[in-house]
């Protein structure tokens, strides 16, 4: 029996309002679409995002757990875990889904029970993250899984449905955009205390434990990307936090995320422990300068690529070259839409351009990082905060002041 102390674990919940809202657009997507339901199956990669579409449908994720979900057009969504004692206690952490089953780690058979119990027998079935996701193009879904169920059902048919859940996840709710705002929160606190620890000769592992225990102490989920660099020039971010001493003249380079109730939002902080090279203090200036005219110029109706555009001039009226990830969505996942800020950007995947000419709309949620590269060097030291589109135009969600100290 679990110990279920305060019901719901105290964990942070989405209501049922919530949940209908979301049902209610994909249901109205599937529709149109002809699809009779959407499987989804596990992957807890990325940083627990791969699975991201299963999570926002049935409330079920989180710490890399293992879920997967199948969601009909009509009848009861069902979610699967691995064993008796999950389906038990993620009856009590989240209210959305009462049809919660156990696979012992075998996925397809109990997802093939279910859709057999609702006739999908000639249905057309959508696959979330069969291919096309941003940052897994091939897909996410493992093809034994997915394999054992088109061979239980030879005659339905079997469709990516990445996109269509794309439609529904880039238009954030309020409860949504909530979640993301107390995730900016928590990276405030982040960089507070990391720039507090960040001194010569203190181990650059002990900054990222500090990292990770300032994001779980403030209600935050673990894991979630945690790009730490320290070195000369502009360090990029080690994959592994590094057993290393902190030096002199070192410069910090972070790009940190945080999480609220699975939902992510992203920041970027500089430091340097010794003095600034004047063309990087430049680069951050103008990087901050360009943040706050672009948060000015987006609004509902205005396209990415106008978005870039305006980008790309204002760097180079600075004298900077227009460089690197510009912006790109969050919310519980890699969220639509992924857009870098180089002049030619034809030399990309398709997953770089192919949203360019979507127009803003209220709910887009994303981090904004402007780069100014002062020459062709392959990074450059910039601000970068997530932002939400509303009513009124684009809103920072971070409070902070942007900074790039230097600690003597």
């Amino acid at each position: 029996m679990i110990n279920s102390g305060e019901r719901g674990f105290g964990l942070p919940k989405f209501s049922l309002a919530e949940r209908e809202r979301r049902w209610g657009k994909v249901r109205e997507l599937m529709r149109a679409a002809g699809l009779d339901a959407i499987i989804g199956f596990p992957n807890q990669s990325h940083w627990d995002q791969f699975q991201a579409d299963i999570r926002y449908l049935t409330h079920i994720g989180g710490h890399q757990f293992e879920v997967a979900m199948v969601f009909p057009l009509y009848r009861d969504v069902t979610a699967f875990v691995r064993g008796a004692n999950e389906v038990e206690w993620w009856a009590i952490a989240q209210d959305w889904v009462k049809d919660i089953r156990a696979t012992r780690r075998t996925w397809g058979e109990p997802v093939i029970d279910r859709m057999k119990e609702l006739s999908l027998d000639t249905a057309r079935i959508g696959v979330s993250g069969l291919g096309g996701l941003l940052r897994a193009p091939e897909g996410t879904v493992v093809a034994g899984m997915l394999e054992k169920v088109k061979t239980a059902f030879p005659k339905a048919q079997f469709e990516n449905a990445t996109e269509l859940l794309q439609d529904a996840r880039s238009i954030k709710g309020a409860e949504e955009v909530a979640f993301v705002e107390r995730a900016a929160g928590i990276l405030d606190r982040v960089v507070e205390a990391l720039l507090a620890k960040a001194r010569v000769g203190v181990m650059e592992n002990e900054i990222v434990a500090t990292i990770w225990h300032t994001i779980i102490a403030n209600g935050g989920d673990y894991p979630s990307m945690t790009h730490w660099g320290a070195g000369q020039g502009v360090p990029w971010a080690s994959r592994i936090a590094p057993h290393r001493k902190l030096q002199a003249g070192d410069m910090i380079n972070t790009e940190l995320e945080a999480k609220y109730g699975g939902y992510i939002a992203q920041t970027v902080q500089a430091a340097c422990l010794g003095k600034i090279p004047a063309e990087l203090t430049r680069a951050f200036d103008t990087s901050v300068r360009i943040f706050d005219d672009l948060v000015r110029f987006m609004k509902a109706g205005v396209t990415f690529r106008e978005v870039i555009s305006r980008y790309q001039k204002l760097v180079r009226e600075s004298g900077h070259i227009p460089k690197g990830m510009l912006l790109h969505g969050r919310g519980i996942g890699e969220d639509r839409p992924q857009v870098t800020g180089e002049a030619d950007v034809s030399y990309n995947a398709a997953q770089y351009t192919m949203h360019l000419d979507i127009p803003l709309v209220e709910g887009n949620v994303f981090v904004l990082k402007p780069g100014a590269m002062p020459s062709e060097a392959p990074d450059s030291i910039r601000c970068g905060d997530t932002v939400v589109i509303t009513a009124n135009g684009a809103r920072r969600l971070g409070k902070r002041k942007f900074s790039f100290p230097e600690i003597l």
